[in-house]
Parts: C-alpha cells; structure tokens; sequence
C-alpha cells in the first residue's frame, strides 16, 4: 500500500479556500433569513472576511489552484468552466 505524502499546496490554499467559500454561502443563506441585528452584523463581517481572504488567494495564485478551490461552489462567482478562462 503507497504512502500518501502531503501536499502542502492542498494542504495550506484549497482546503482552507473551499471552506471559505462554504462560510460565505453558509452566511448568505443565513442572512436571507432575516436574523436578529448583533447576528445579522456578525455574519455581515465573517462574509466580508472570508470573501477578501479568497479574493487573496485569486490574485495571488495560477488559475489551476483557484479554479481547484471555486469549484466548491458554483454560486458565488459562477460556474468554473475551464482553469484557464478565470
């Protein structure tokens, strides 16, 4: 049975950037629920973050690895068609 070696780009980019994109939609659908005024603030601030925090890692990496992470969702920028159309 082969060893699974790290992969450091995987790792410390795409996971932590497909889990920023589920807490963006995560705190989309909870802000279409009309939450109360302190939790409508909160969740206003964690999609702020988290939606810089992946505009980051676009501007800062090839089109292969963002496309790797945009595919966990096709809602909040579109469909990712081919790596190198984004």
């Amino acid at each position: 049975m082969p060893i699974e070696m790290p992969d450091p780009i995987h790792d410390e980019v795409i996971a932590p950037g497909r889990a920023y994109v589920r807490l963006v939609e995560a705190a989309n659908f909870l802000l279409k629920r009309d939450p109360p005024e302190v939790e409508r603030a909160l969740l206003l601030q964690l999609r702020s973050l988290y939606t810089r925090k992946l505009r980051e890692i676009v501007g800062e990496f090839p089109p292969e690895i963002t496309a790797e992470i945009l595919i966990a969702s096709d809602k909040i920028f579109g469909v990712v068609r081919e790596s190198s159309q984004n």
